[in-house]
């Protein structure tokens, strides 16, 4: 279903032939070979592989011809692969009082120290403070889930740890996946990738952590704003 517009984006198509780094994949436009950027370090084997048709934001000049964007997935639809578009399209649908569950809650500060950790937003109310934290998941499973992560993540598990000792502390603690797939129902961790971080998941949830989820899709050069607060199932 569309859903409300949050960005408009210029881009162009080209075909994956090979990741050849973390960083850089090599594809092919208009005849010709490119390498393009990518901003997202998962593994995303399902979305990054040799004919995989993509969407990219082109640039002048450096070693890439521009950052892919998206990764079309059948029928004029795509999905959002760049973390930096899905941020950039979340701070937009909050900005409009598009989240009702933050709806009130404005940014005091972003990549906040807490703990020895670095969480993406520090979070203030007229109810007080609170931290969110913010994962991409793209990985999309055949049951209609979208899925975080694709592979073990320690980082992810560091930053559910620092948000139940926030939440201990009583402040507001939310972590929020962007379900980035257009196909995709609910949002659910990867258990089978990374079971810790899964079970921290349930864990912090039982301690009052809030696991949210919000869905978005790129369609015609726009990122579309499909649930702001798609279900969750953490198993």
């Amino acid at each position: 279903m569309r859903g409300g517009v949050l960005l408009s984006l210029r881009l162009e198509k080209a075909v994956a032939l090979r990741r050849l780094n973390r960083f850089v994949v090599e594809a092919e436009a208009g005849g010709e070979r490119i390498l393009l950027h990518t901003r997202n370090t998962g593994r995303l084997l399902d979305l990054l592989y040799p004919g995989a048709p993509l969407l990219y934001e082109p640039r002048s000049g450096g070693r890439t011809a521009g950052v892919i964007v998206g990764v079309e997935v059948g029928g004029g639809v795509a999905a959002v692969i760049d973390p930096y578009t899905q941020v950039a399209a979340f701070e937009d649908a909050w900005g409009r009082g598009l989240i009702g569950w933050l709806r009130g809650w404005g940014v005091r500060g972003r990549e906040a120290a807490y703990r020895g950790s670095r969480i993406d937003y520090l979070l203030e109310s007229a109810d007080g403070l609170g931290l969110l934290e913010v994962k991409s998941a793209v990985y999309f499973s055949e049951d209609g889930a979208c899925m975080y992560p694709d592979t073990i993540s320690e980082r992810g598990r560091r930053h559910v740890d620092r948000l139940v000792e926030a939440r201990g502390e009583g402040l507001r603690a939310v972590i929020a996946f962007i379900a980035a797939h257009p196909r995709c129902t609910h949002f659910r961790p990867c258990c089978s990738v990374d079971p810790i971080l899964c079970e921290k998941l349930r864990e912090a949830r039982e301690r009052g952590v809030e696991i949210r989820s919000v869905k978005m899709h790129l369609e015609g050069g726009e990122v579309l704003l499909d649930s702001p607060d798609l279900p969750v199932e953490l198993g």
